[in-house]
């Protein structure tokens, strides 16, 4: 009778092991995604590095709703699209879908829209600025490998290199440059932080349909495809279920 009662204990111990096995591996998966300062989609602390922002927190919400944690680390925008070529990171987060990038990316379902501008000072008159052909009249900076500054470069419109929003911001207020081709939230809070807001204007292009953006995951990065498919099952869960508009209405 003993042995049996043993045997019984043994088998529940048994399966509760592999119960609390199953949880722990079902939450114990991490991915980890580098990433750059594009408030309001992306905030990185000065003080700190820490990481937050509207996209950030709608990505870990969405990876969470289907078990899984994620890290995020501040890295510069070259260095994470190199190692998206050579598949040496998983993916990055608030990247637009672009030709070039087709080759080597996985692009998740809609996470958020940005607007073209140009970001001028005040006293430049910029009503005749009606499509993004008209910026090759002017003095014109982007960010180096930026949506915007791709597009420049495709179409032939010259321009200077800034490697980062602050850069370019400045430039336009030192008159290095009329205009700074930009997404228009991420620089309005970087002049803001800078001091500089008052002394500078935005100008959107009409022309310029709003830019998606994506959580854009390596094609040759293992596993890849199913972190996409993961991604994109749980960003559906929390758009039912309202945590996605939640979290847009504290940001927009």
């Amino acid at each position: 009778m003993g042995g049996y009662v043993f045997f019984q204990r043994m088998q529940k111990s048994l399966l509760l092991s592999v119960i609390c096995g199953f949880q722990m591996n079902t939450w114990a998966q991490t991915v980890t995604l580098p990433v750059i300062n594009f408030p309001p989609y992306i905030m990185i602390s000065e003080s700190d590095n820490s990481i937050s922002g509207m996209d950030i927190r709608v990505v870990k919400a969405a990876f969470k709703a289907v078990g899984i944690q994620t890290i995020f680390e501040k890295k510069p925008w070259q260095s994470i699209v190199q190692n998206l070529q050579e598949g040496n990171v998983l993916g990055t987060v608030t990247c637009s879908r672009r030709p070039e990038r087709a080759p080597f990316m996985f692009f998740s379902d809609e996470l958020s829209t940005t607007s073209r501008a140009v970001i001028s000072r005040v006293e430049l008159d910029t009503h005749g600025i009606e499509s993004v052909y008209d910026l090759a009249d002017y003095q014109t900076i982007s960010v180096e490998g930026w949506d915007m500054e791709q597009q420049l470069l495709s179409l032939n419109i010259p321009h200077q290199l800034a490697q980062n929003i602050a850069q370019g911001l400045n430039s336009v207020v030192s008159g290095e440059a009329d205009l700074f081709y930009v997404s228009d939230y991420p620089a309005l809070y970087q002049a803001r932080i800078l001091g500089i807001h008052k002394r500078l204007k935005v100008t959107n292009i009409v022309s310029e349909p709003l830019v998606p953006l994506h959580v854009c995951f390596s094609k040759h990065y293992p596993e890849s495809r199913e972190r996409l498919q993961e991604f994109n099952k749980g960003l559906q869960i929390i758009k039912r279920n309202g945590t996605y508009q939640a979290i847009r209405d504290e940001y927009l």
